[in-house]
């Protein structure tokens, strides 16, 4: 059965990078981060406290992140969630998986910050969450191209193997041969602009909670249907029934507002007639 969090219990981290020296920019990311956090705070979606969803933005070094996480997760006794947005690089040897930081070289990857330090991060046995969620909105190959951040398939899918969490939910946006993941022109990338109208509107006819299955469903539906790169998803134990947002195009309408009880001029009389008001002094009527 889905669980919604407890926002008071769970953290968000999202970390995203815009701009780089040496590879394209993505400006989209930075909307990006600031639409998830709009949803994920906004109390008809999850209600997580601003102070829980914590942003970083143009990180200068792997442990300005690892540092930030750390800070993050020891506040976490329910859920974790961490998000990352920007170039995603590969070793060309192991297909490690890394990612991208403002100063990182594509033909040096240890420039950027290995996925495996951050799961790493997220299994530390100090950290207390009972639920572990990652998205990833990255590409996975040795390089990025203008406006996208593009993968091969089979790159793509080991890498969501070796990333995966244990007990979690990975989410990841990947490409076969599109280039398009940051479409010209529309404010987000094309799968966390997906993600954030899901969260946002929800989906019709669907479950009242948004657990991550039906996410990444109708995910990979809505962006199958616009021809773009398609996401994919691993889970372990219960992952997949962790959900981050309550399904808005389900919830149910707020009561009409409460009528005021009537007063004592407004109650009927002994025939059932309601009484005329009565002139006040000097003819005139009570306010």
């Amino acid at each position: 059965m889905a669980v919604l969090p407890d926002p008071e219990a769970s953290q968000a981290l999202l970390v995203g990078v815009h701009a780089y020296e040496g590879m394209e920019d993505l400006p989209a990311v930075e909307r990006n981060l600031t639409g998830l956090r709009q949803a994920w705070t906004d109390p008809g979606v999850w209600g997580l406290p601003p102070s829980h969803c914590t942003v970083v933005s143009q990180p200068p070094s792997p442990q300005a992140v690892l540092d930030t996480l750390g800070e993050v997760a020891s506040r976490v006794t329910d859920t974790l969630v961490v998000y990352y947005a920007g170039h995603g690089l590969t070793d060309p040897v192991t297909d490690e998986l890394y990612l991208a930081l403002p100063g990182s070289d594509p033909e040096r990857t240890y420039s950027a910050l290995p996925y495996d330090w951050l799961r790493r991060a997220m299994l530390d046995p100090r950290v207390r969450a009972r639920r572990k969620v990652m998205i990833l909105d990255c590409c996975y190959s040795g390089r990025a191209l203008v406006g996208g951040m593009s993968a091969a398939t089979e790159i793509a899918s080991q890498v969501a193997d070796h990333a995966l969490i244990e007990g979690t939910c990975l989410l990841a946006a990947s490409s076969a041969t599109r280039k398009a993941l940051s479409p010209p022109g529309e404010p987000y990338t094309a799968f966390t602009g997906e993600l954030i109208t899901l969260l946002t509107e929800g989906v019709t006819d669907g479950p009242p909670l948004l657990d991550m299955v039906t996410v990444y469903r109708q995910l990979y539906m809505t962006l199958a249907a616009k021809g773009r790169p398609l996401p994919q998803q691993r889970n372990r134990n219960t992952g997949g029934l962790v959900a981050l947002a309550r399904n808005r195009a389900t919830a149910l309408p707020a009561p009409p507002a409460a009528q005021a009880a009537p007063t004592a001029a407004q109650q009927p009389g002994p025939a059932g007639e309601r009484p005329s008001a009565q002139p006040g002094p000097a003819g005139e009527r009570p306010s």
